[in-house]
């Protein structure tokens, strides 16, 4: 029997991943456990199918939390990428040191307890993994995880009243849950993921909060960012060696004179490597000085072509965005084939 608590965190955790995910992927998850998944809806997965699953210890709470991770930790992101020396990533990762930052942050339970919070008042770390090796050797990775609540609003009204000359603006406050990760592994790669906003396409304040708030686990100063002005430039030169594997759908460059060019194809389902006038337009224009300042293209999945991952290559110069969610699997295989290209 669900203790009382037991089912308040429950409810919760299924809350949050019925907001970051849909019934087919709970389905999945729970299909792949032997569990029934025939619902009609939310509600009736819930009540008839997760919680007899869980009084019946077929599924663990734990269970949960891992599919929670899957389903708001990838995706909707622009991932900011630095490197340090893999030796002192190796050293920051040492368990007694991040066991250190946490206690002295009173947040040791992260480590092996992982918080759900809904809208949390002030930003939280709300979760701490250290990815062990398999073969006992340490640590391979420490993954530092963020809950924020965002306010965004929308103009509904403007009034000018002409007898008091006064003006009154009336807006519509949306509140927002927002994860945001930092992930460094031993090779000395660090991500830091940050929830993409609804009205903004700058993210240094967002950044740098984050900075901040991992900074007892991963001291950024010992980090350098990881360019991507090669990976934008291997994306425009070798387009024909990427055939079937990246779509292209907006290229843009800029020249020693601060002049820009910018080819997008007509709609995003459209492959700007299939016009030859645009390209040769690009080709001319590169000839002269030119490099690639931002690129919008579609990374193909090997297993399904129907399945394409939307990234931009834009904004800061270690800065990249993946526009909707993705499954940890195509994540991998995304930033892979960045670094890759760079």
């Amino acid at each position: 029997m669900l203790s009382p608590a037991e089912q308040k965190q429950i409810k919760i955790v299924f809350g949050l991943i019925r907001e970051a995910s849909s019934l087919e992927v709970v389905r999945d998850f729970l299909r792949d456990r032997d569990v029934p998944i025939t619902a009609p809806n939310w509600d009736e997965l819930y009540t008839k199918r997760v919680l007899p699953a869980l009084e019946s210890k077929k599924l663990e709470i734990e269970d949960l939390s891992v599919l929670l991770r899957q389903v708001e930790e990838y995706g909707k992101q622009h991932i900011f990428l630095f490197k340090c020396n893999p030796a002192d990533a190796q050293k920051i990762l040492k368990r007694a040191r991040v066991e250190a930052a946490a206690t002295e942050l009173d947040i040791l339970e992260r480590l092996s307890i992982p918080l759900h919070l809904e809208m949390p008042e002030t930003p939280e770390i709300v979760d701490i993994r250290l990815e062990e090796a398999p073969n006992g050797s340490g640590p391979i990775s420490l993954t530092v995880k963020a809950c924020e609540t965002r306010e965004s609003s929308k103009l509904l009204e403007d009034k000018w009243d002409a007898a008091s000359s006064q003006r009154t603006k009336t807006y519509q406050i949306t509140k927002k849950r927002a994860i945001s990760i930092a992930h460094l592994n031993r090779e000395g790669l660090l991500q830091i993921r940050i929830a993409s906003r609804d009205t903004s396409t700058k993210y240094h304040e967002q950044l740098s909060a984050m900075i901040q708030m991992v900074l007892k686990f991963i001291p950024i100063s010992v980090f350098q960012p990881v360019s991507l002005s090669k990976a934008k430039d291997t994306l425009y030169y070798k387009q024909e060696d990427f055939s079937g594997v990246i779509r292209y759908s907006t290229t843009t460059a800029m020249n020693d004179f601060g002049i820009s060019m910018n080819l997008a194809a007509s709609n995003l389902s459209k492959d700007l490597s299939e016009d030859g006038g645009s390209s040769a337009a690009m080709k001319s224009f590169m000839a002269q000085k030119g490099f690639v300042t931002g690129s919008n293209i579609w990374f193909i999945m090997p297993d399904d072509s129907n399945r394409q991952i939307h990234v931009y290559l834009s904004g800061e110069l270690h800065e990249f965005a993946i526009t909707a969610t993705c499954t940890p699997g195509e994540y991998s295989y995304v930033i892979e084939k960045i670094l890759s290209l760079n």
